[in-house]
């Protein structure tokens, strides 16, 4: 049909006098511009009453007639195989200027009668219906209906709500599978720093001690690499009292160590004698020891490179 002008009120009225000439109580339209001629238009109505499932109307969905969703013609008539039934069309410039829709194919007598009332003198030759085609869907749709009329059903409540629900699942499901890699990453460095110190049978004694005294050596895997820090960790705990003293605070940085220990305030260590048991230690070096309070004891040292063996300094014996 043709519209009385271009602008949002023009369209209104095409489309609701369109729809109350078809009878329905509660009108539902669409719209679709000629864009050769924008003063001419299509309007597809329906009855938003009708119930599409048990107790969802077609006024609470967004419609989309099967006809728009399909892709469309160049020129001449056609006839479409449709979800149900079967559509004939007429299209003229790419613009459909005719349609037909029949629950059954039609018979040549219905083929020539709507070519008639369409007014398609070119294809009107023909005595028998076309061979019925399937038009494939258009893959343009647009996933959000942005037309001031429909916008109503874009934003519905119930569906922002689920749109809501959706985005909080995602950031829900994304935070848990950061916590499980945090997790295993975690229990790996844990393996790591267990096989570490299995491997030095010499420190088994002092690593229960170590262990006994801070309660938390999977931790160290914050401070790089496993065996030196475990090594270094364990020649500081091995080396003082653990009824007396516990390792509070270990930080190993850039093969520097660092290390706070605490005791109670009645307590006596020898700190001369404290550093020079840990020099014996291959893995420290450089060891300093003070006094920062009557509790507080702080280590400061280098961790001697571990270097694996070289094959000339090896000795094969029989």
């Amino acid at each position: 049909m043709r519209i009385s002008g271009k602008n949002a009120k023009a369209r209104a009225a095409a489309k609701l006098g369109v729809a109350f000439r078809q009878g329905h109580t509660d009108p539902q339209t669409r719209l679709v511009r000629d864009d050769v001629d924008p003063l001419q238009a299509g309007i597809w109505s329906w009855d938003g009453e009708f119930e599409i499932k048990s107790g969802t109307k077609a006024s609470t969905v967004r419609v989309i007639p099967e006809t728009l969703a399909r892709e469309g013609y160049d020129n001449g008539a056609r006839l479409v195989r449709c979800i149900d039934g079967y559509e004939g069309q007429v299209w003229r410039d790419s613009a459909l200027i005719a349609s037909r829709w029949w629950p059954n194919t039609p018979t040549g007598r219905d083929w020539q009668q709507f070519l008639r009332a369409a007014k398609a003198s070119a294809e009107s030759s023909a005595s028998e219906a076309p061979i019925p085609c399937d038009a494939p869907f258009r893959r343009d749709l647009p996933f959000v209906d942005l037309e001031p009329a429909n916008l109503r059903l874009t934003l519905a409540p119930a569906r922002v709500a689920g749109i809501s629900a959706c985005l909080l699942l995602l950031v829900a499901s994304f935070e848990a599978a950061q916590y499980l890699t945090h997790k295993s990453v975690s229990a790996t460095r844990s393996a790591q720093i267990e096989a570490a110190l299995s491997e030095n049978s010499a420190a088994i004694e002092a690593r229960r001690r170590a262990l006994t005294a801070a309660g938390g050596i999977e931790q160290l895997a914050a401070f790089g690499s496993a065996k030196p820090a475990a090594l270094a960790y364990l020649a500081v705990a091995s080396e003082i009292p653990a009824d007396k003293a516990r390792i509070a605070n270990f930080r190993l940085y850039d093969q520097q160590v660092e290390a706070r220990i605490l005791m109670p305030e009645d307590a006596q260590i020898n700190i001369p004698d404290l550093v020079s048991r840990l020099e014996k230690n291959n893995i420290l070096a450089n060891v300093y020891v003070e006094r920062r309070n009557a509790r507080t004891i702080g280590v400061t040292a280098e961790v001697v490179p571990i270097k694996a063996p070289n094959a000339e300094s090896l000795e094969l014996r029989d």
